[in-house]
């Protein structure tokens, strides 16, 4: 999968992103862009949970139309197994923790931030010396693999010889 990323971004639009995702801050978020519900608690509140809605909900409809999102980072988000989305490519996040609903909505927008940075992962280069190291071991590696195939071969011909 990384090797994707790799292969088809360049290097410019991924250091692009990568410096998005360490910026990314839940108060940045554009909540303009989210439906922001809100509902009976079943947190903590005594007779105010049946009298208050508490609980927030945001929702994304459609991932793809998040401009604000950068394309490699939707990207990981589709194909990582990103907790929040959707069967029809939305986000829906809940939280019901605290007694207030802004204190909830800004809850969500955390969980998402913090869920983004768990799921989206950019390989940093190798060093030359790792280059090289791993270098060697496919050397050596191969060197065995064919040392290998050698072996069987030679045994697999003195099987058919006649004497």
């Amino acid at each position: 999968m990384i090797r994707f990323f790799k292969r088809f971004n360049s290097t410019s639009s991924i250091n692009e992103a990568k410096q998005w995702l360490g910026s990314l801050d839940p108060q940045k978020i554009p909540r303009n862009e989210f439906k922001i519900t809100f509902s009976r608690s079943s947190g903590p509140g005594g007779q105010k949970v049946n009298k208050s809605d508490s609980k927030a909900t945001i929702q994304l409809n459609d991932l793809d139309l998040a401009i604000w999102i950068p394309k490699e980072i939707k990207t990981q988000l589709k194909y990582n197994n990103f907790r929040y989305l959707t069967k029809t490519n939305g986000l829906v996040i809940q939280d019901d923790t605290q007694r207030s609903r802004e204190l909830n909505t800004d809850r969500c927008f955390i969980k998402l931030v913090e869920e983004i940075r768990k799921t989206v992962y950019f390989e940093n280069e190798a060093s030359p010396e790792d280059k090289k190291r791993w270098e060697s071991i496919r050397k050596v590696s191969n060197e065995k693999r064919i040392q290998e195939k050698k072996k069987n071969s030679e045994k697999r011909k003195l099987r058919k010889e006649k004497f």
